[in-house]
């Protein structure tokens, strides 16, 4: 077992998910999706191991249920004890839930020197049931591309198929309005099974604009092409998502901020999962500051609010250390 004396932080990163590639399934796979992985906001988690689980700070009670669910799975006695030092905010378009997955399966193997499946531990939490984009950018972090789930397999982890390393000169520009209805969980579930399967000509034209504008641009750095594609891809599947989210996206706050972004020069910009975030892209520090400066003050005009997040890209995935005391 492990050094019961031990303590560790864990850093996880969290995702923007550009868009999914194929819901039709008729090749045999379903999904596959594409997005970034981006150093803030993050996950940091302090554990120890303890005879009882106990948690100080945010999402306790999912906290204490993940970390049951793993020690029942790899039959391990006692707990942990845990401190949230900084937390992603759930709901909002960012991946948290699969993080806290990973992280808390991570932290549980380091502390009782055990081997672990994380693509088991994403799957036993119910993460990666669709897009693979969060347990990859857990992992390894950067530009990722994953391949959807075989039709007669939904539950596992969705094979990376690319991974790319995003320039670390590019920055995201995040903005979140404050919005009461989102779509998630139930709703998510829900919501596709609404859906009719998108025509095989927009599922090709997705395609086509990942495997031939998205990934050759980021390989050459090159930042127009790049961003473009990125609109691209979240315009044309926003409306397909028409009848679910009544717009090409989920709130016209979210499309009002994209077409702002987009005005005040952002390279592309688009809305990461179902939302209320959404993002465009910088060159550098210094036009992500400006675009967010400009940003915060639409964000919170007209009688609305919300935030605005200037982010570095991750390309390391989440960091583990051990604590000295």
């Amino acid at each position: 077992m492990g050094d019961k004396g031990i303590k560790i932080e864990i850093k996880t990163p969290s995702r923007l998910h550009f868009g999914i590639i194929d819901m039709r399934g008729d090749l045999g796979r379903i999904h596959g999706s594409v997005g970034a992985s981006i150093d803030y906001p993050s996950l940091t988690l302090k554990a120890e191991k303890a005879s009882l689980t106990h948690v100080k700070g945010s999402r306790s009670t999912r906290i204490k249920e993940y970390t049951e669910k793993i020690m029942n799975l790899y039959r391990l006695d006692g707990g942990c004890q845990f401190e949230v030092v900084e937390d992603i905010p759930e709901h909002v378009g960012f991946g948290s839930g699969t993080q806290l997955a990973l992280a808390i399966g991570t932290v549980i193997s380091k502390l009782y020197g055990i081997e672990v499946d994380h693509n088991q531990i994403a799957v036993e939490l119910g993460r990666s049931k669709r897009s693979g984009i969060g347990t990859h950018a857990f992992h390894k972090g950067g530009f990722i591309v994953d391949g959807g789930h075989r039709i007669d397999n939904p539950n596992s982890v969705p094979p990376l198929i690319f991974r790319g390393e995003i320039p670390e000169n590019w920055r995201f520009v995040i903005g979140v309005p404050d919005l009461t209805n989102r779509i998630s969980g139930e709703s998510e579930k829900s919501a596709f099974k609404k859906l009719e399967p998108p025509p095989a000509q927009l599922v090709n034209e997705v395609a086509r604009i990942v495997l031939m504008k998205m990934i050759p641009a980021l390989i050459e750095h090159e930042i127009e092409a790049f961003g473009e594609s990125i609109t691209d891809l979240d315009a044309k599947f926003g409306d397909y998502w028409l009848k679910i989210q009544g717009g090409r996206y989920s709130h016209k706050l979210i499309e009002s901020g994209i077409n702002f972004l987009l005005k005040q020069g952002a390279y592309g910009a688009g809305q990461s999962s179902w939302g209320p975030a959404y993002y465009g892209l910088a060159e550098n520090e210094k036009q992500a500051n400006e675009l967010q400066t400009s940003l915060t003050e639409h964000l919170n005009s007209d009688g609305n609010t919300g935030i605005s997040i200037v982010s570095k890209p991750n390309n390391t995935g989440a960091q583990i250390k051990l604590i000295e005391e």
